[in-house]
């Protein structure tokens, strides 16, 4: 028992060994590749090459693999360059380069192969002596003056040529920035065999400074003008104000004047006005002592003979008193009787207008009860009135109705009797209404007062217009009923009869005229 409990705990111990060894491998064999690492891992890989991981974690195998590390971190180098230019003059050049390795697989190739076992100041020193050269040839291209004056111009063509030259390196250009340009200063003869130190920038900057200079005196002068004008346009300002203030001033004494004499006028108002109270003070105290002596006065002379007024007034009163109420007593008496006899008088205007009255009322009772017994009549009369109104309607309606009743009777009557008649009957009949016709034509004409023929006929155009009346009703009745009486009449006769038509008659075409009064 002892011996397999021993034999689990060190089985146990050595799982952990080996779990801790795993772990120490893992953490010696992987690498984790930084942001700003690139990792070089040579020996034998998948394709028996150099490989370059640029991210991510990296397992290096004992003895099979070997780890290099190339910082991908943006580096700068400062150049200084003197060199010649396009006309022989010599230049001087500072600039500032940035750097670092191209992070791509292509660019980090060539960079490995290249920079790979260099230090940090071997590279620096390989890249500002690259990047001196390029800065030479562009500025062998160029004058000083094109250099110095299109600074840009200049430092774009010295970026496009480095970044050209350095990506076959596998270097990539971040910056190329040109910090000066400038020309060594040298010493020369004169004619008069004395050194002078020349400085060819500075010479040919000198018209350009004369230039500045004289602008600069020019503006100066006209800032002088301006600041001299501004100033005597300030002291106009202050003379002007200066005037306003005098002409304020003069304004303010002329009012303070005038103040001062209102107030010497208000000084002699007041003394005139304090003089007009002492005045009616005076009068006043006048007019005081004058009511005290109008009550001295009163006292011993009014007042007594008011006192004999009023005594004497009072006796001549109280005898007016006794006349007036011997008066009035017998006005008095006088009313008394006075007032009997209106009395009197009115009780016996009031017995007669009462009297009358009551005749009024009874005259007035017996119109009412005649006109009432009047009205009473009239309305037994008119009821009576249309009562036989009524009767009589009633009669002549049930008369009317009487009448057409036969009247309807006798037609369907003549209507039976008709049916079934020949056509001589029928003829019959027609002429039976003959004389009628005939006595219907000749009122018509017999009605005529004044009748003018205008014919050569004469007088027998008369009977010719009879005739004529007979025959337009013969032939209207053969028009309206289909019976042809003048035929009916020719048969009978046994004679040739010309028919009867509507149409006028021989002669119809002369004129006639007939006046009627």
């Amino acid at each position: 028992m002892g011996f397999a409990a021993n034999g689990t705990v060190v089985a146990i111990v050595a799982i952990l060994a080996v779990l801790v060894a795993l772990v120490w491998y893992a953490t010696t064999r992987l690498v984790t590749v930084a942001p700003n690492q690139a990792v070089i891992r040579a020996g034998k890989g998948a394709k028996g090459q150099v490989q370059i991981f640029t991210k991510g974690i990296v397992l290096f195998l004992p003895i099979i693999h070997q780890k290099f590390v190339m910082s991908l971190e943006q580096r700068q180098v400062e150049l200084a360059v003197e060199g010649v230019d396009k006309n022989f003059i010599t230049t001087s050049v500072t600039a500032s380069l940035n750097f670092k390795f191209d992070d791509s697989v292509e660019g980090m190739s060539k960079a490995v192969q290249r920079f790979l076992t260099h230090s940090k100041e071997d590279l620096n020193a390989s890249v500002t002596k690259s990047a001196e050269g390029v800065l030479r040839g562009i500025v062998s291209a160029m004058s000083v003056e094109d250099a110095n004056n299109n600074r840009k111009e200049f430092q774009d063509q010295s970026l496009e040529s480095a970044v050209t030259q350095f990506a076959e390196q596998g270097i990539q250009i971040d910056a190329f920035n040109i910090s000066s340009v400038s020309t060594p200063s040298r010493t020369v003869i004169g004619p008069d065999n004395m050194p002078t130190t020349i400085d060819y920038l500075e010479e040919v900057g000198k018209p350009g400074l004369e230039r500045a200079k004289r602008e600069a005196r020019v503006a100066t002068s006209k800032a002088f003008q301006e600041s001299e004008a501004a100033r005597i346009e300030q002291e106009g300002a202050t003379a002007a104000l200066m005037r306003d203030l005098a002409i304020k001033k003069s304004e303010f004494k002329a009012e303070q004047d005038r103040a001062e004499a209102i107030a010497d006028a208000a000084k002699g108002i007041a003394k005139a006005e304090q003089d007009v109270t002492v005045a009616a003070l005076e009068r006043k105290a006048l007019t005081e002592q004058a009511l005290v002596e109008q009550e001295r006065l009163d006292i011993e002379v009014h007042k007594p003979a008011d006192a004999q007024a009023y005594k004497m007034r009072t006796d001549a009163e109280a005898k007016r008193d006794a006349d007036v109420f011997s008066a009035t007593a017998r006005a008095n008496s006088k009313a008394i009787e006075a007032e009997g006899s209106k009395k009197a008088s009115i009780a016996d205007a009031e017995a007669r207008a009462a009297a009358k009255t009551v005749e009024a009322e009874a005259s007035k009772n017996a119109e009412v009860f005649q006109a009432q017994g009047e009205a009473s009549a009239i309305e037994l009369k008119a009821r009576a009135e249309a009562d036989a109104v009524r009767v009589r309607g009633e009669a002549e309606g049930a008369s009317i109705a009487a009448i057409g009743e036969a009247t309807a009777k006798a037609e369907d009557a003549k209507a039976v009797a008709l049916t079934g008649h020949t056509q001589a009957s029928l003829a019959f009949l027609a002429i039976s209404a003959l004389p009628e016709i005939v006595k219907a034509s000749s009122d018509a004409v017999s009605g005529i007062d004044n009748y003018t023929v205008i014919s050569s006929d004469g007088a027998s155009d008369a009977v010719k217009q009879a005739n004529r009346i007979v025959a337009e009703g013969l032939a209207m009745i053969k028009g309206s009923t289909e019976i042809d009486i003048a035929g009916m009449l020719s048969g009978l006769l046994g004679t040739t009869a010309a028919p009867v038509s509507a149409s006028a008659p021989a002669g119809a075409s002369d004129e006639f005229v007939a006046e009627r009064n």
